[in-house]
């Protein structure tokens, strides 16, 4: 998502292309509908007739291959390559910056035929890809060294590239921008009406779905009526919980585009996550954005995001044994519905925070890594 943003934003001013090099690994499809493409150029060099033939024969570019399939995804990538390289070259793209391992992997091996400044901007963890990944480490090794420069946000990014030696000079911390303006109204809530919490993410169990709908459903046998849990996103774990919880006060409104709409409507946002790749979750800034009190957890820079001033807009879970405790939840919620005047002061620093997520300030800082000027087109 955050990637989406930084090409719509980054094309205001300059030419801007915006390659999906794995379409067949992509889930969040439907995120590519908010990419500005009168604007920006949308290239998927991956995406042929003979990637659909293996995809249709169930090859994913991750699958192991033998024989005939072995040949014909040899020849793919190759096609592949070959148009990656025409598109830096014909398009005189002097910057590459990825978004993911996986593509950092690919570019930096790609500079040994043409050049151009690569810049990694680090989202989840490396070390999670570890076990997923053969030749990890020396493949990790590789990059790095052939990376221009790394952003990075989580204090986990910085312990990967101290484990690597990683250049100081070549290290930039940039958090997320984005485009949307913070909200000017404060939340509040009134003691004895309904407390409405929203929770938007991937619909992955380690962001902390259940945990959240039991910490509300136990809290309702003492409040009843006075909660209400919108949960915003799509998956199998998704549809799972919706059939194993059917409660009038949880709610599954499955994906939508506008989420700020969603969280607009909430009293507090809820990302009890506990996702070892956690590092600066989108979901977290957008509730900042809106002036919404966080519950949140000890993770990735989560910590300082809901900070402003030594204050937090929120309050923070720990984790035990690597899991979040769900009756911890309940009794945050229960300080927010027991004490309304929490709600309005945790909003305003909360508007506070989401001040150090502005595009301007994050678009500046990374035309400034890519050696370019806001008013030229480069």
């Amino acid at each position: 998502m955050f990637a989406i943003r930084l090409a719509n934003e980054l094309a205001l001013t300059q030419r801007v292309y915006f390659i999906e090099l794995y379409p067949y690994l992509a889930k969040e499809k439907r995120q590519l509908q908010l990419l500005d493409q009168q604007r920006v150029r949308l290239i998927q060099p991956g995406k042929n007739f003979i990637g659909d033939w293996l995809y249709k024969h169930g090859h994913n570019e991750r699958t192991p291959l033998t024989g005939f399939k072995k040949k014909i995804e040899d020849i793919y990538q190759l096609l592949k390559k070959k148009r990656v390289r025409q598109v830096i070259k014909w398009y005189k793209i002097n910057t590459v910056n990825s978004h993911s391992w996986d593509s950092d992997v690919y570019f930096a091996a790609l500079k040994k035929e043409i050049t151009f400044k690569l810049v990694a901007s680090f989202h989840g963890h490396y070390d999670f890809l570890a076990d997923m990944r053969s030749g990890f480490e020396q493949a990790t090794i590789f990059t790095l060294g052939h990376t221009d420069a790394v952003i990075y946000t989580a204090p986990e990014h910085r312990k990967i590239l101290d484990s690597h030696l990683f250049p100081e000079a070549k290290r930039h911390k940039i958090f997320y921008g984005v485009s949307m303006p913070v909200s000017c109204t404060l939340t509040r809530y009134q003691l004895g009406t309904c407390l409405n919490l929203v929770m938007a993410a991937r619909g992955i169990p380690e962001k902390g779905w259940e945990e959240a709908i039991l910490a509300v459903l136990c809290l309702l046998k003492i409040y009843p009526g006075l909660l209400k849990l919108n949960l915003v996103g799509e998956g199998a774990f998704l549809n799972d919980l919706k059939i194993k919880y059917q409660d009038p006060a949880i709610i599954f409104s499955g994906y939508t585009d506008n989420v700020m709409q969603v969280v607009h409507q909430a009293h507090i946002g809820l990302l009890p996550t506990y996702f070892i790749a956690e590092s600066l979750p989108n979901t977290i800034i957008e509730y900042l954005v809106c002036g919404k009190p966080v519950i949140t957890t000890y993770t990735g820079a989560i910590p300082e995001m809901i900070t402003d001033c030594g204050e937090t807009g929120g309050i923070c879970i720990d984790l035990e044994n690597g899991k979040v405790n769900k009756d911890h939840i309940s009794s945050v919620i229960e300080n927010y519905l027991i004490n309304p005047g929490l709600v309005e002061k945790h909003s305003e620093i909360a508007l506070q925070a989401a001040e150090k997520f502005t595009m301007s300030t994050c678009i500046a800082n990374y035309l400034n890594i890519f050696n370019l000027q806001s008013p030229d087109k480069n």
